[in-house]
């Protein structure tokens, strides 16, 4: 009889680490599934201090600053700038309009009024900006550089004048990063022929 017991302890050993293994597997599950996640310890590559902006609320906040400061010319071109970039252009359109009668002179300005009437398809007054952008200030690549893209993209193309003015934009500084781009832009147009003016 005392064998009979000791064997059925014995057989029954195995089964009760079974159990118990799953009894600790369960429990262990269950707490992971009650700990919270996103705890901000977490390593997920996201920098949660990084502050995000939401293009509507900034034109809100923009516009509510305009408001409460009307003459202030740089908010307007702040303003101008976010809704083009945000794809209301025909909206930055006034705000543009309203800076560039304050600041004629502002060559950056125009080029930015250039660009953003160039997406909107407004060709004829995108050339007059991009051109008086290059009058105004004869040192900088940029704007014969973005001139010469409105030309080498316009409906029909006028490459002959783009040519010229990514020229001039290489000539006006030639080691520039958009010395460069212009370079890139005249081989693509004309893999032959070599710009001038290379570093």
């Amino acid at each position: 009889m005392a064998r009979r017991a000791r064997r059925s302890t014995a057989s029954n050993r195995p089964l009760t680490l079974v159990a118990i293994v799953l009894i600790v597997f369960l429990l262990a599950s269950s707490l992971l599934i009650l700990i919270p996640f996103g705890t901000g310890d977490d390593d997920d590559g996201v920098d949660d201090d990084v502050i995000r902006v939401t293009p509507g609320a900034e034109v809100a906040r923009l516009e509510t600053a305009i408001t409460n400061n009307p003459d202030d010319v740089d908010l307007m071109v702040v303003l101008a700038e976010v809704l083009a970039n945000s794809g209301r252009i025909s909206e930055s359109i006034p705000w543009f309009e309203r800076a560039i009668a304050d600041r004629p002179e502002d060559a950056p300005l125009r080029l930015a009024f250039g660009r953003a009437l160039q997406r909107n398809g407004n060709d004829y007054d995108a050339e007059l900006q991009l051109t008086r952008a290059v009058e105004l200030d004869p040192a900088s690549p940029a704007a014969p550089f973005y001139l010469g893209i409105f030309y080498e993209t316009r409906e029909p193309a006028q490459l002959d004048d783009a040519r010229e003015s990514y020229q001039r934009a290489i000539d006006v500084d030639p080691g520039s990063v958009i010395a460069g781009q212009a370079r890139d832009r005249m081989a693509a147009l004309d893999p032959a022929a070599s710009p001038t003016g290379a570093p």
